[in-house]
């Protein structure tokens, strides 16, 4: 009898513990913070020094809130939204999608790559959505901007698992006036790709930060090259040029379950800076 009493008590004893679990991890997911970086890219022109760009990635199905948005209009404006991909999950609707998109619009210029999930959706549709709103979708192509004398160059690229990447077609016209260049893509593994020279920044999504993060031992679903490169800053090492700088965001929003652990949501003003 006291055996059984004692398994009865493990029992309950576990399964509270795994619904106190449970809820530090959805509260995890509800978490948002907006964090300040500062990059120096060596061919920026002097004429972008300052200039700031918002990024976010990763939305998926969580809502943009009117208390989101408070916290990152505390924050100095940028001059570009740059929104990193998956923004919709197949078999929903786009409701929330199209909300989100207005909010991000109304912070200023924006631009767009796919990301995975997006794929799997109706792209035709979220494309029709996302330049309605005047957000310029960056499907391997280029954007340049000007200011006074100098030239900065936005390149972004379709998923890679879509098996339409394609980075030397949106390199084209960098190539033929080669200036400071900042490449999008989704998925950080494009570093397994050759990177020309004209990119110094790298600017990714995708991985959640891992998502669920178990101490000790790391993201409980991931695969290796994501252990490596989960989130923050990093240095990308290149044959015959400077290393790449790369940023990952651990995203807003969560796929599969609508739970995270030791991977805050967030995003990111990022200022840059010139030498």
């Amino acid at each position: 009898m006291f055996f059984i009493d004692l398994l009865i008590i493990c029992l309950a004893t576990a399964m509270l513990l795994g619904c106190v679990l449970l809820l530090i991890m959805y509260l995890w997911a509800r978490r948002f913070q907006v964090t300040e970086e500062t990059i120096t890219l060596a061919g920026l022109h002097p004429a972008f020094d300052g200039t700031r760009l918002f990024f976010i990635s990763d939305l998926h199905l969580r809502r943009l809130t009117d208390a989101h948005m408070e916290e990152i209009n505390a924050h100095e404006a940028a001059a570009l939204v740059v929104i990193g991909g998956d923004v919709i999950e197949r078999g929903h609707s786009f409701d929330c999608c199209k909300a989100n998109l207005e909010r991000l619009r109304e912070l200023g210029p924006a631009v767009f790559v796919h990301g995975n999930h997006d794929n799997k959706a109706d792209t035709r549709t979220l494309d029709n959505l996302v330049e309605s709103l005047g957000i310029r979708i960056l499907d391997n192509a280029a954007m340049r901007c000007e200011a006074d004398d100098g030239i900065l160059w936005f390149v972004g690229i379709d998923d890679l698992r879509s098996g339409r990447t394609n980075l030397a077609c949106a390199m084209e016209e960098v190539v033929q006036e080669p200036h400071c260049t900042i490449l999008i893509s989704h998925d950080p593994a494009v570093i397994k790709k050759p990177i020309p020279s004209e990119v110094e920044l790298l600017l990714c999504g995708h991985t959640h930060g891992g998502q669920i993060n178990i101490p000790f031992y790391g993201p409980i679903r991931t695969g290796a090259m994501y252990r490596t490169y989960r989130a923050g800053w990093y240095d990308i090492a290149r044959e015959g040029t400077t290393p790449l700088r790369l940023f990952i965001s651990q995203g807003f929003g969560t796929s599969h379950v609508p739970l995270r652990l030791f991977s805050s949501p967030e995003a990111h003003f990022i200022t840059l800076r010139s030498k």
